[in-house]
């Protein structure tokens, strides 16, 4: 979830921990009280960003929408930087699922067993896998006793195992000694605050060269609001 601020202020989110829990009253007795108990998520949104100088002769003389490639390549340098940082948060605050059978591989039971290791009710409201290109490889390998291929390829939705979403994420780590190189959950969990891209343009800066300078910024902060919503299959 992202939740989008005109401020990087801090925000915290209230979380449950524990909700009111019901029983059975018999006609004429006093009904007990069942308070939910409350935690919270803190999210203190930081500063990344970079700056792109271009000479201004190559601005005027491109021969293109050079603004355009600079807009573009921008946009994929933020996106793998937020990826990454909010990839290792994720890594960092998810639960302890299933440890594999080996450190170098990993088969269909585990992935089954890590599935079932997240509470049910998250994994109930479309929970998915989460793997690198080179992990999604070794899955998409997995096969049955009849040598058939256990990984489904969708077509215009996500790819599936064992019925469960796959999705690729490349800042996840390959499969390695002690390694957490697959994710299991309910990504709704992950909460995200951020006050957008901000992107200025300035040729005062770079007056004495004669060139633009072409500043890209973004504020932003990640967490897990529960260990149990997402877990990880942990290599030996």
């Amino acid at each position: 979830e992202v939740i989008l601020r005109n401020s990087g202020n801090d925000i915290r989110i209230p979380i449950y921990t524990a909700f009111s829990t019901a029983s059975a009253v018999s006609a004429g007795s006093a009904i007990s009280e069942s308070n939910p108990t409350f935690d919270s998520l803190l999210l203190q949104p930081a500063k990344t960003g970079f700056i792109i100088p271009v000479a201004n002769e190559l601005v005027s003389d491109a021969g293109f929408d050079i603004e355009a490639v600079i807009a573009e390549q921008a946009g994929n340098a933020i996106g793998y930087a937020i990826n990454s940082s909010t990839t290792s948060t994720l890594v960092g605050a998810a639960g302890s699922g299933v440890t594999a059978s080996t450190a170098t591989a990993i088969s269909a039971d585990n992935l089954i067993d890590l599935a079932y290791s997240v509470d049910g009710a998250a994994r109930m409201a479309g929970a998915g896998y989460m793997v690198n290109t080179k992990t999604l490889g070794a899955i998409r390998k997995l096969k049955d006793t009849a040598g058939n291929y256990l990984y489904q390829v969708g077509v215009g939705q996500p790819d599936t195992f064992a019925g469960f979403a796959v999705y690729e994420n490349p800042a996840l780590d390959s499969v390695a000694t002690g390694k957490k190189a697959v994710l299991f959950g309910d990504y709704r969990s992950v909460k995200i605050a951020t006050t957008g891209l901000d992107v200025a343009v300035s040729s005062d800066a770079y007056f004495a060269n004669d060139v633009t300078g072409y500043r890209f910024t973004y504020r932003v902060d990640s967490g897990l609001t529960h260990s149990s919503h997402v877990k990880a299959l942990i290599q030996p």
